[in-house]
């Protein structure tokens, strides 16, 4: 009986040494609860962006001054302000820290942190009824996803997700009401000064977490609009100034052929280095469909185009020129206008589909 009892207790003993494991895990994990609360602890959230120092959009960080505050209720927190003289126990700094070792916390989780903040104040502070409210103050660096595809008339959404990591959504849920809609802010001037802060808004999702199980991501989203002005000069002066060259070959007049073809592909190398420009004094620009990356493409067809309807009026090329002396000069007449005015039409049709 002994050899037959062995195979199905070496299948028994692991399946109920896994149950114990998770039976008791569990035990932990609710004996670090607060005593009496009810299910699932509600933490109000609010998220106060004070200042965004650098935003590097190519390297899809940020690095930022932010605060939240975070309120919740523990029963076992609760005291007699008559006996202790006030309603309220404030910490702050290391005394802060030392106690939230010793009280219950949602253990909130910024999750594009990058590595230790440079800077942290903690305060705390706990109310006589049991109300806990947790302020932090960080100067740190985040990770951000940028997008590119509108510079130099692009918005950046800075978004800062907190979780709790280690209470599912069955035990902890984040809250954002009117009040903490009322703290939630953001800076009216940046240090990025190419940059400023125009809404924020918060949303909530559920995500699948450790063992599959359903946690709650509360997200404080930002958006910051680029200072386009201040990139006027740098990019569409030089732009334009090149693209006169078009004008130049529409209505001055040469004496050879080879005037007009060498200013064309001067102006045509002249793109090509303001492309190689742009990209090293703002990385990125030109590895996307950015308008000013379309209009540059655009651009080179563009004179090349005006390159070639120049030398088919040259020569006198067009059908009917022979039996009609004057349409040469009446189309000639025509284009001079026509193809410039197309042309800003549709950059200035990119630039307005960029600000929309």
């Amino acid at each position: 009986m002994t050899w037959a009892i062995r195979p199905l207790l070496a299948i028994i003993l692991p399946g109920a040494a896994f149950l114990v494991a998770l039976w008791s895990a569990a035990l932990v994990q609710a004996a670090d609860l607060p005593q009496g609360a009810a299910l699932p602890i509600r933490v109000n959230l609010a998220v106060r962006l004070l200042d965004v120092v650098k935003i590097s959009e190519t390297a899809g960080e940020i690095s930022a001054s932010l605060e939240y505050t975070a309120r919740w209720h523990d029963r076992t927190q609760r005291f007699d302000p008559i006996a202790t003289g006030s309603s309220r126990r404030d910490f702050t700094g290391d005394e802060a820290r030392r106690v939230l070792k010793t009280i219950w916390t949602p253990r909130l989780l910024i999750e594009n942190l990058i590595n230790d903040p440079r800077n942290e104040t903690t305060s705390l502070s706990v109310f006589s009824d049991g109300a806990v409210v947790l302020i932090r103050h960080l100067e740190a660096d985040f990770r951000i996803i940028s997008d590119l595809s509108a510079f130099p008339f692009d918005r950046q959404t800075l978004v800062f997700p907190f979780v709790s990591e280690a209470y599912p959504a069955d035990e902890v849920v984040f809250v954002v009401d009117d009040r903490d809609r009322e703290l939630s802010t953001f800076a009216a001037a940046l240090t990025a000064s190419d940059w400023t802060a125009t809404s924020m808004r918060s949303a909530m999702e559920t995500f699948y977490g450790w063992n599959a199980r359903p946690f709650v991501r509360a997200s404080a989203k930002i958006v910051v609009e680029r200072a386009w002005p201040r990139y006027f000069l740098r990019i569409f002066v030089p732009f334009v100034a090149v693209l006169t060259v078009s004008l130049f070959i529409l209505w001055a007049s040469r004496t050879t052929f080879s005037d007009t073809i060498g200013i064309t592909y001067s102006a045509l190398l002249a793109l090509a280095a303001l492309s190689f420009t742009f990209e090293g004094s703002f990385p990125g620009s030109m590895s996307v469909n950015s308008p000013i990356a379309f209009m540059i493409s655009l651009g080179y067809f563009y004179l090349i185009f005006v390159l070639l309807v120049d030398l088919l009026m040259t020569h006198e090329k067009l059908p009917g020129a022979r039996t009609n002396p004057c349409l040469t000069a009446e189309v000639r007449a025509q284009i001079r206008y026509a193809l410039p005015i197309i042309f800003t039409t549709v950059c200035v049709c990119i630039i307005l589909r960029s600000l929309a």
